[in-house]
């Protein structure tokens, strides 16, 4: 089973080399380790000594790095765009008017494409340690959260698409002529089968997501106050995106490493020496055990026989959450982030009997 580790934490306080390190360490276990590195700048390629391309190459034994380009990805995936709407849209001069060589970039576009690179590289098999180096931010949380925003999508608008009637709907603004074409062209096999692998792909995604065992994260801090502050804030805002952290990387701390382990109890915190690209074994041999079980708290926990919802939200204050309840969902505001919990049958339509922000539980009572 492959596994996909990513760093969080302030700009600055050393993710690329600690990255670089975390891959080194797992190649001379023999594990096989892909480098994935989203940034244009050369930083990457000045700690390796190497360039680095759009494709995997190797780097060391039992090692790959790869550094993501927008630009490619976007070729690469022009292709498979170009295919799946030709299933719905019959405009023969589509893919003869638009090249991909010259499609702009859109916000966004980055976050997207990188995750359907890190998606690929994970479901090959190729590889049994992924090791993603991305901004470490609220950005890369997003990423991450990918499949389970589009699950709560797919199950509140799935009803809705397959209820609706398009040749009606054609009709109703453009005629009977309309309503003819649209019930012509469209294959409802077609779309049907589409819809399952897309229910697939989330499924898949979401599965990685909430285990640990596959997906995780370190947080990157230096025992600066503002960069412990955000490196909390960024635990907080990863539990709302189900991704688990697994400990704390402390790069070269000079105060006592018990006030870190304070701020993140109950986190194991690894003190790491200070960098020199000419002493990678220091920092490799002072890395935690990556393959040793440890003991994370769950974003969520229902007790139904309690009657409790709580949900593990750290480096948060009590103004910084916000709780509502929509029909059978709980909808939970932090770290500028939305979470919706589906609530099990015996609590859908329990109003809440409390809430309480008791750090570092949102605890809800029916």
């Amino acid at each position: 089973m492959s596994r996909i580790i990513t760093f969080l934490g302030q700009a600055g306080v050393g993710h690329t080399p600690i990255a670089i390190a975390t891959a080194k360490w797992f190649a001379q276990r023999q594990q096989r380790v892909l480098l994935i590195t989203h940034s244009p700048n050369p930083t990457a390629e000045l700690l390796l000594n190497m360039p680095l391309t759009a494709q995997p190459q190797v780097i060391a034994p039992k090692l790959e790095a790869v550094q993501l380009q927008t630009t490619v990805l976007l070729e690469q995936s022009w292709q498979e765009l170009k295919d799946l709407i030709s299933l719905y849209v019959p405009i023969p001069s589509f893919s003869e008017e638009v090249y991909p060589g010259e499609l702009i970039i859109l916000p966004g576009f980055d976050s997207v494409l990188a995750f359907n690179a890190l998606r690929q590289c994970y479901m090959s098999g190729d590889y049994d340690v992924i090791i993603y180096n991305g901004r470490g931010d609220l950005e890369t949380l997003r990423l991450l959260g990918v499949p389970d925003v589009l699950d709560w999508y797919f199950k509140r608008f799935r009803q809705v698409f397959e209820a609706l009637d398009l040749s009606k709907i054609a009709e109703s603004i453009a005629g009977p002529i309309a309503s003819a074409l649209i019930t012509t062209n469209v294959d409802t096999k077609k779309l049907e089968r589409e819809l399952n692998r897309i229910r697939e792909w989330i499924a898949q995604g979401v599965a990685v997501v909430n285990d640990p065992q596959r997906l995780t994260a370190y947080l990157v801090t230096t025992d600066e106050p503002s960069a412990i502050a955000e490196a909390r804030w960024l635990w907080g805002s990863a539990q709302q995106v189900n991704l688990r952290v697994s400990g704390v990387l402390a790069a070269n701390p000079q105060s006592e490493l018990s006030e870190l382990e304070h701020a993140f109890a109950p986190l194991m915190v690894n003190a790491l020496p200070k960098f020199c690209s000419e002493d990678w074994d220091a920092i490799v041999d002072a890395l935690p055990d990556f393959m040793a079980a440890v003991a994370i708290p769950e974003p969520l926990i229902i007790d139904i026989d309690q009657r409790q919802v709580q949900i593990f939200l750290p480096g948060f204050t009590k103004k910084q959450v916000k709780l509502t309840q929509f029909g059978s969902e709980l909808t939970i505001e932090a770290g500028d982030q939305r979470r919706n919990i589906f609530l099990p049958p015996e609590l859908r339509g329990q109003p809440i009997q409390s809430g309480k922000f008791e750090a570092p539980y949102l605890v809800v009572s029916f």
